[in-house]
């Protein structure tokens, strides 16, 4: 399909390489592809591998393979390059360090050093309470020379984001419209893992905004992740 350059359009599509392409993954690149060529944008191809267990290089060539194969093909991505690669998040991990510790130096997000357990036990007593299990927040109040003193002790840490306690954070959908989450229902959730490998939300939102994604085709499922 011809290209022209009347929109500034960029889409991704962005698979995380744990298995074969998929009807679901295929039928969400297609959509984005479809609109990226229709308003002769940016079609993006990110391969998000920040499951160390699970992902293969194996199952990133079959991925790749079969988009070519589908005659889906991309405008930066894997195999070609473009100005805002690397395309792959394990190989992007200087840039995800660099903003978390922006956050954390504007005191946007902090180290949470709460172990396993304690943990376990908070989400045991939701459940016997019947409530949804939701971090309180405890190492957010944490002084200088505690975690100070957790560091001496050999303690480690995850980064979580320093959410709002109030109001609600509203998403723009043109499909749903407003949608709406109370953030005291969000908790401070983490950005970093205690290994220095983020989490997959923090990893796409650094990405988005570097790559200059500005649509996204994405299913339902993804809508409270936004």
């Amino acid at each position: 399909m011809e290209r022209t350059d009347k929109a500034g359009v960029r889409v991704r599509f962005a698979p995380s390489p744990t298995g074969h392409l998929h009807v679901g993954g295929a039928r969400t690149a297609l959509y984005n592809w479809l609109l990226a060529r229709s308003q002769g944008g940016t079609f993006v191809l990110r391969i998000e591998d920040t499951d160390l267990e699970r992902s293969t290089e194996q199952a990133i060539d079959q991925i790749v393979d079969g988009l070519q194969w589908l005659g889906l093909d991309w405008d930066e991505g894997p195999r070609i390059g473009g100005p805002h690669g690397p395309y792959r998040q394990m190989e992007r991990a200087g840039l995800y360090a660099e903003k978390a510790d922006g956050l954390l130096a504007d005191r946007k997000a902090y180290r949470c050093y709460c172990s396993a357990e304690d943990l376990d036990a908070a989400r045991s007593q939701a459940r016997e309470k019947g409530e949804p299990y939701i971090y309180d927040g405890c190492c957010r109040r944490l002084d200088g020379d505690t975690e100070a003193v957790f560091r001496e002790e050999g303690r480690q840490s995850v980064i979580r984001l320093r959410t709002p306690t109030t109001g609600n954070t509203v998403v723009k959908d043109l499909v749903h419209g407003e949608v709406s989450f109370e953030n005291v229902l969000c908790g401070d959730f983490i950005l970093v893992r205690s290994s220095g490998v983020p989490t997959y939300n923090f990893a796409v939102a650094v990405d988005d905004i570097a790559m200059r994604k500005n649509h996204g085709i994405r299913g339902d499922d993804h809508l409270q992740n936004t």
